[in-house]
């Protein structure tokens, strides 16, 4: 139980003037006769107001305590996290002459939201279409009605050669996951295309790629599949090695792969939302479209695979081939070129601030506030030249002549030093000057794709191309969100100890935010799940979620970086001997169907709605999901009678008269399939499992395809027995990948090995 706190503010004003008059009338009682507005009253009145002040004033001592500790300990303020993401900077489609770079701190616009460009890009008219050998197998070429000798004597191959069939693939970017996995040489091919206008220069434009720095942007595709569940302890966050090749074509007709100069890479390989610098060969000779005149033989053996659009096929200024020999099975979810990237901050640039005083511990305030640290750049007057300062977390014991300063990130402050020990102090009449930073950040600057349209102060020619959206931003820390942190500091002093302490540290942390941290003691993963350990002495699990908007199709997976980030934060304020790993739940997708009964049937859209918005909700792993509302907990049994409780308390629902959960298993030929539970049947789930609703139907019983008996959509064999249909999308027996007729679009084109 905790100690009881006074509270020194009980009496309000009407106490205080009552118990003066009571008081007066005894020390005075000749006063026996006061009409109301007799000065007497009124002096009352105004130290009785003045009693309360300071009542009042004293009680707010207990407040400015937690604040003055809060600066002692040295905890800060969060500041604002900026989004990052790019965006492509292309130049006019009738020019044949490059335009100029567009340089580093740039900046743009979205609506009141400011954006600056983190470096140069230099824009071109190019276009981009990512394409694939996607492999066929003998039983697609069946359907087709082909086989592996058919195409051995179409394209006349030699005995000993054996054919490799594959299709062409054009990704549509941007709406669907870039894969290599099926492909049949593990390799993404960039097409970069010229556009409509000079299509018949395209000679004089290559030669202006001489030597180009061509800026990719790239994004990761962020879903984590089940081998991604087990993370290793002793991984660090690295780089993942990706090789960017030019194709070129020889005099004799063959392909050769010229590796290209990785300038910069921002996504560390893909691993992050970032852009990659090449160099293109200063020799335009090497550039080559690879237009066939035969468009049979596009693809076949080294060549690259032909883009769906034939004229846009004849105007290809190069190629460029992507893997990536760390990962063979690559998946990205975005390629773009003419990317920069950007910050959602605003940039100062040579701003002087104030002079110095020749005081210890003087302190400046810059305009701005939320401060990128790494972007600023403090400069003081010494001698007539311009000396630059370095920012420190912590200026005690620099020494008398560091040239040091603290920054206040949140609130913009600047902290210099004593003159003693804690850093030399800025002379009297010195001025001091901001060379650059940026400021600002929040929510606000995760912008949605297209948000982005306008480059400040920019040329005309120039055209702002904003296809996929800008993360990571956050609002900076309230001053009461500051003061919980007090506790927590002190129970466990930035060291993990106890399961409460990792739990508030990955919460806390500040590299990437976590929405959902699970803490499982004694949790020891193994290299399958089946040999994963309990009890095990040392370890320590922790399951992770990052922050989103749950809905079906989006639930909360962590990423590879999400992982990699949390272990490193903690690996370092870990106990000697503690094991530990950072890991994602293994998420079991189910789908769920229920039948209704509606009170009223002019609202019957809104209630069925309703229903299916809190099952999902329910079933959130975030808050406000579970029994509890802090997210269905981890290894939770999936109840069929707890989910009808939930579509029972919709306002709006007469009565729930079926519900059906659906689990995906393995049908006989091992490959996934969907199965109905049944009626006494739950969702059973590991320690390590969280549901995945993979689709939901909430139907009105009784009315035409509900499902009911009678209906033509029914699965029901008796009006007793209500079976809810199968969730759109959802098949008994089949997965969502295997429903429907399977159309080839694209022909045949086989590979020679």
């Amino acid at each position: 139980m905790p100690l009881p706190v006074p509270n020194l503010d009980d009496r309000r004003f009407d106490d205080l003037v009552a118990e003066a008059r009571t008081r007066l009338a005894g020390h005075l009682p000749e006063l026996t006769q006061i009409a109301p507005g007799d000065p007497v009253h009124a002096f009352v009145d105004l130290f009785a107001w003045l009693t309360e002040t300071i009542i009042y004033r004293a009680n707010l001592i207990p407040e400015r305590q937690r604040k003055v500790f809060l600066n002692l300990l040295q905890i800060p303020v969060r500041p604002a996290v900026p989004a990052t993401g790019f965006v492509a900077i292309d130049a006019s489609p009738n020019s044949l002459t490059l335009q100029d770079y567009l340089p580093a701190g740039s900046q743009l616009r979205a609506g009141k939201v400011t954006l600056s460009t983190s470096n140069e890009v230099q824009p071109t008219c190019l276009s981009l279409s990512v394409l694939i050998k996607e492999l066929l197998s003998p039983g697609d070429l069946e359907a087709m009605g082909m086989t592996l000798q058919d195409l051995h004597e179409q394209y006349g191959l030699r005995a000993g050669e054996m054919p490799k069939p594959f299709r062409a693939r054009q990704f549509s970017l941007g709406q669907e996951t870039l894969s290599i996995g099926n492909t049949l040489d593990k390799s993404f091919y960039l097409a970069c295309i010229a556009p409509k206008p000079l299509s018949d220069q395209m000679t004089a434009l290559r030669s202006s790629f001489s030597g180009l720095r061509l800026n990719v942007g790239i994004a990761p595709a962020d879903s984590l599949q089940e081998e991604d569940f087990i993370v290793d302890s002793e991984s660090t966050l690295y780089p993942r090695h990706l090789v960017w090749e030019l194709m070129s074509e020889t005099p004799d007709g063959k392909t050769r792969f010229l590796p290209l100069e990785v300038i910069r890479d921002s996504s560390m390989g893909g691993r992050k939302t970032g852009v990659v610098t090449l160099r293109l060969p200063a020799n335009p000779d090497l550039f080559s479209g690879f237009a066939n005149a035969d468009p049979m033989f596009n693809g076949t053996s080294s060549l690259p695979p032909a883009p769906e659009d034939d004229e846009a096929a004849e105007r290809v200024a190069f190629w460029v081939r992507l893997r990536s020999p760390d990962e063979p099975d690559l998946k990205l979810a975005y390629l773009t070129i003419n990317a920069v990237d950007v910050v959602a901050q605003g940039q100062r640039n040579d701003l002087l601030i104030g002079t110095g005083t020749g005081l210890p511990e003087q302190v400046l305030q810059l305009p701005d506030t939320d401060i990128d640290t790494a972007s600023l750049e403090l400069q003081v007057e010494e001698n007539g030249a311009w000396s630059t300062w370095r920012g420190m977390d912590f200026t005690s014991g620099q020494g008398e002549d560091a040239r040091v300063y603290r920054l206040d990130a949140a609130s913009g402050l600047v902290y210099f030093g004593d003159g003693l020990d804690s850093g030399f102090r800025p002379p009297k009449g010195a001025r001091v000057r901001v060379a650059s930073y940026r400021s600002g950040g929040g929510n606000a600057g995760n912008l949605p794709a297209g948000k982005i349209k306008e480059i400040v102060d920019g040329s005309s020619r120039l055209r702002v191309r904003h296809e996929w959206p800008l993360s990571g931003g956050r609002d900076a820390e309230s001053l009461a969100q500051a003061e919980s942190r007090i506790p927590q500091f002190l129970t466990h002093r930035n060291r993990a100890v106890t399961a409460t302490d990792f739990q508030a540290l990955c919460l806390n942390n500040p590299v990437s935010p976590v929405a959902r941290a699970e803490v499982k003691e004694g949790f020891l993963p193994g290299a399958t799940l089946a040999a994963a350990q309990r009890d095990v002495p040392g370890a320590i699990s922790i399951f992770v979620l990052p922050p989103t908007e749950v809905s079906i199709n989006n639930w909360p997976r962590p990423t590879r970086g999400l992982l990699k980030d949390v272990f490193n934060y903690l690996i370092n304020r870990c106990m000697v001997g503690t094991e530990l790993y950072v890991l994602s739940p293994q998420f079991v997708p189910m789908a769920v169907s229920i039948l209704v009964t509606v009170r009223d049937p002019s609202t019957e859209r809104e209630t069925l709605n309703a229903v299916a918005e809190t099952v999902t909700q329910y079933l959130s792993p975030l808050a406000p999901g579970g029994s509890k509302g802090t997210g269905w907990p981890v290894g939770a049994t999936v109840r069929a009678n707890e989910l009808m409780t939930q579509a029972a308390r919709i306002p709006g629902v007469l009565s729930v008269n079926a519900i059906s959960l659906f689990a995906q298993g393995t049908n006989d030929e091992g490959k996934p399939a969907w199965r109905r539970l049944t009626a006494n049947e739950s969702l059973m789930l590991d320690d390590f499992q969280l549901p995945e609703l993979a689709g939901i139907y909430v139907g009105a019983s009784g009315s035409a395809g509900d499902g009911s008996p009678g209906s033509p959509n029914g699965h029901g064999s008796n009006a007793n027995h209500l079976l809810p249909p199968f969730p759109q999308g959802i098949r008994d027996g089949l997965t969502g990948d295997d429903q429907g007729d399977y159309e080839i679009a694209i022909p045949v084109v086989p590979d020679v090995c």
